[in-house]
């Protein structure tokens, strides 16, 4: 957990940029819904896209969960760590 948002910053970019699977890898949660891409060429589009979202779906949450006057995590946003939606959860495994 992070305590204000310059660090929620720097932990969602670290996150972005870690290596992450693709549809078609094992590890990938929706892998029933995506197809796999056909060749290399779009494997790596499709990894630089991925990235992308992740990292600015990472700035925009802070933007969301931090309070800008008190750069304190909002607790309201917070309770929604522990939760599932669609049978995915955002907390890692045994968290």
């Amino acid at each position: 957990q992070c305590n204000s948002k310059g660090q929620g910053e720097k932990e969602m970019y670290t996150l972005g940029i870690t290596n992450f699977p693709i549809p078609g890898e094992p590890g990938f949660p929706l892998n029933a819904i995506y197809a796999k891409p056909s060749n290399k060429q779009e494997e790596e589009v499709m990894r630089a896209y991925l990235q992308q979202l992740r990292q600015e779906t990472g700035l925009r949450l802070c933007d969301k969960v931090f309070d800008p006057q008190s750069d304190k995590p909002s607790k309201w946003w917070i309770c929604f760590v522990k939760r599932q939606f669609m049978n995915k959860s955002l907390s890692g495994p045994g968290q």
